[in-house]
């Protein structure tokens, strides 16, 4: 494993009692990061990987791999940069169906990728006029089969009609190459049957295309426990996935592929925010926000779990809601939803918000000049 450069403390108390941090920290804990990965492990029995995008950060991609993760989600040669000097000759997933020809070439030559998906005829050109077919490079067809309640809908950027995955299908595998299927059903997915009913479609769509469908990736789309979230446990979602596989393929079924972004990032890491300014029962305005660490609560229908910190000490007593500002002057720079707080929160106290691994650290800026952010290492985190 990665060791830490800096201390790791047992408790957020320990840390604000020690370094008392001024700048928007990230706090980060290995033991949530085992036991994320275990829990999805213990019910998926297949290839576990892992959408970078949701969180770069090298201590949580080395603990990644020892956890159990066996290839990876990347979407440009710069993810594949940051990826390969974390773990070289890593199996690398270029799932962003939309590339430049430069790209692609890149992808294959520099990093070795074998594995593209694609959801649009014109994709698989561009790979075909690049890279030399093979049975051992792999064309992943990305299809879409609706949507889920209360998740993005990925279907409105990506995904073929069953019946174009058809034909993608069949010309990838005329081309030479072989031939594999994916869907992702959207972020934040809470309804476990989206699973069941594209790997219906997946079935489909291997029969009609005449295809052995030799991989078959159901996504990501997992839920983090957000207090707010109506997902059920991540073993509903398992079983749906197994009832698909059984109903759709019975004894022929293909090696599955799963790939979590946002279910392993999310309880890996906390932020520490301190309070600059409270206007009376009105808003209080924090050290980060929506151009921080704060950017997807802004669009996404969740609230993390929230503890106000003053000194070493936790605060609790009656909560009034307040509107959360960041800290840059711009008035879009606050979050949508109230934010119910301790009623005596004032200026230097520190906001812990958990579960905060995903979207947050990928997405930070420096606008506005706010750019100084801290990383620790803490084993008992909020979340």
């Amino acid at each position: 494993m990665l060791e830490p450069a800096a201390p790791v403390f047992a408790s957020t108390k320990d840390l604000i009692d020690a370094a008392a941090p001024d700048n928007p920290s990230f706090l980060y804990s290995r033991e949530r990061v085992r036991a994320a990965a275990g829990a999805f492990a213990e019910g998926f029995k297949g290839l576990l990987t892992y959408a970078i995008k949701a969180n770069p950060a090298p201590h949580l991609i080395h603990d990644l791999a020892v956890f159990g993760v066996g290839a990876w989600d990347v979407a440009s040669p710069n993810e594949m940069e940051t990826l390969t000097s974390i773990l070289p000759g890593a199996a690398l997933h270029y799932n962003n169906p939309v590339r430049s020809a430069r790209e692609i070439v890149r992808a294959h030559e520099e990093f070795g990728v074998k594995s593209f998906a694609i959801d649009h005829p014109a994709q698989l050109a561009a790979i075909a006029a690049t890279v030399p077919a093979s049975r051992d490079t792999e064309i992943t067809v990305r299809f879409k089969a609706g949507k889920s309640r209360r998740a993005f809908d990925f279907g409105a950027k990506f995904g073929a009609t069953e019946a174009e995955a058809i034909t993608l299908a069949r010309d990838a595998r005329a081309r030479g190459f072989g031939v594999s299927l994916c869907f992702h059903v959207g972020s934040q997915c809470e309804v476990p049957y989206a699973y069941e009913r594209h790997i219906a479609a997946a079935g489909r769509i291997a029969t009609e295309s005449g295809i052995e469908l030799s991989r078959l990736n159901v996504g990501g789309g997992f839920p983090a426990a957000y207090p707010t979230s109506a997902a059920p446990p991540i073993d509903y979602y398992m079983r749906a996935i197994n009832r698909g596989v059984q109903a759709t393929f019975g004894g022929s079924k293909p090696l599955l592929i799963a790939e979590p972004g946002r279910f392993l990032a999310a309880p890996s890491t906390a932020v520490l925010l301190r309070v600059k300014h409270r206007r009376n029962n009105f808003a209080v305005y924090l050290n980060d926000g929506f151009y921080g660490a704060l950017m997807e609560l802004k669009f996404m229908s969740i609230l993390p779990p929230v503890r106000l910190w003053r000194g070493g000490s936790p605060v609790g007593g009656d909560t009034i809601p307040l509107t959360v500002f960041g800290p840059t002057c711009d008035s879009y720079d606050s979050l949508p939803r109230r934010f119910d707080l301790p009623a005596d929160i004032a200026v230097d106290d520190w906001v812990e918000m958990g579960l905060m691994g995903a979207y947050s650290q990928a997405s930070t800026t420096a606008f506005n000049g706010f750019s100084d952010r801290d990383q620790y290492f803490v084993t008992d985190i909020l979340g």
